[in-house]
């Protein structure tokens, strides 16, 4: 089990940690946007750590080694891609975290199995309105994808009614025509 003095420990040194920002971020955007880099310079104050200038990454600032890597519940985060790989998990030990690349289907078959035997999904605050969204979302695909079914179907038995017309139409111009040919057939034969 882990230990909850080191989980204590650790919420208290983040809580103090200061959020380490860039030598002079508060002057360029774009340097704020990069993220942290080590000061270089020959004559930087932050370098020097000089009192009033942000404070430097050091390792003081890390988490104790028997808590490192683990969530704020004391879970070992294990990424899940199958339900075989769901199986092997200890509840009291292990989180499980659903892949990114998990389609909705199998994700619905992994929340519901965990959800069985107990094991806590990391990825996922709510299993429960995970599964219900999960659920939702595929129920309205299916319905556009019947809509979009019916709405071809109801175009082809239209373009069938449209071509059967039209052969009758040709149909019934092809019969006139024959009479007509039948008709000077005859007409000729009496002269």
């Amino acid at each position: 089990m882990v230990d909850t003095k080191a989980l204590e420990a650790r919420r208290v040194r983040k809580a103090k940690k200061p959020a380490f920002r860039r030598q002079d971020a508060h002057k360029k955007r774009e340097v704020a946007r990069t993220g942290y880099r080590k000061p270089k310079g020959l004559q930087s104050k932050m370098r020097l750590g000089h009192g009033s200038y942000a404070r430097m990454v050091s390792t003081g600032f890390s988490s104790p080694k028997a808590v490192k890597g683990l969530t704020r519940d004391g879970l070992r985060p294990v990424m899940v891609a199958t339900l075989a790989s769901l199986k092997g998990l200890d509840p009291k030990a292990e989180g499980a975290v659903i892949v990114a690349t998990v389609g909705a289907k199998k994700r619905e078959a992994i929340l519901a199995e965990a959800k069985r035997l107990g094991i806590t999904i990391i990825n996922a605050k709510d299993v429960d309105a995970a599964l219900k969204r999960i659920a939702d979302a595929r129920a309205v695909r299916k319905g556009a994808k019947q809509a979009r079914i019916a709405k071809v179907k109801k175009t082809v038995e239209e373009r069938v009614e449209t071509v059967a017309e039209q052969e009758k139409h040709e149909s019934s111009e092809e019969k006139a025509d024959e009479l007509e040919a039948e008709k000077q057939k005859v007409l000729t034969k009496r002269m």
